[in-house]
């Protein structure tokens, strides 16, 4: 079962949940259409509503999450989604964070077409596959404390979600550029 709400929406819930939260998605769907910028940004408001939400600020991303787990706050799938360390949410953040993103490319199911993270257009693309998911999560961790009843379900979506974070040697970044 799949219970997935629109980004607007998400954005109306998490505003009663804390009216800067809410601002934060509000400001984030202004800049979409910068991809790297917007995928840090969604990665930053996704690990800081997790740590308001434990009160733990201190915490690495992997702890927080595995934290909110425990706690029973996110499943399972979302759990894989957002803590593989390979290919999971965690990994493209770490990759954003602190790696050369000439050396990264995604690959989604079985394409061979790689999409450089160099190129706005291809985060743009991925920010388009993952914003969703990370929106309703966003949404799961809000509503604990707000007295509504629905429930929001994303397993479906994340399960369907099929991509691979592909590391490029200095040699293979070369041939890509045409030098060799």
């Amino acid at each position: 079962m799949s219970n997935e709400y629109s980004k607007s929406t998400v954005i109306d819930y998490v505003w009663l949940y804390s009216r800067y939260y809410g601002n934060q998605l509000a400001f984030l769907r202004e800049i979409e259409e910068n991809g790297g910028a917007s995928l840090v940004y969604l990665f930053n408001l996704l690990e800081n509503i997790l740590k308001s939400n434990l009160s733990d600020y201190e915490s690495s991303f992997q702890n927080i999450v595995k934290a909110s787990f425990n706690k029973g706050i996110i499943n399972k799938v979302e759990y894989d989604f957002l803590n593989n360390k390979k290919m999971g949410i965690r990994k493209l953040r770490n990759i954003f964070a602190h790696a050369n993103l000439s050396e990264f490319n995604i690959r989604f199911k079985n394409e061979k077409k790689l999409y450089p993270l160099t190129e706005n257009d291809n985060c743009q693309f991925l920010y388009s596959k993952i914003s969703n998911i990370i929106f309703n999560i966003i949404l799961k961790v809000a509503i604990l404390s707000l007295d509504v009843d629905f429930e929001v379900n994303v397993d479906n979506s994340i399960k369907s979600l099929r991509y691979e974070i592909i590391p490029f040697t200095p040699e293979d970044i070369l041939i890509d550029k045409g030098i060799e």
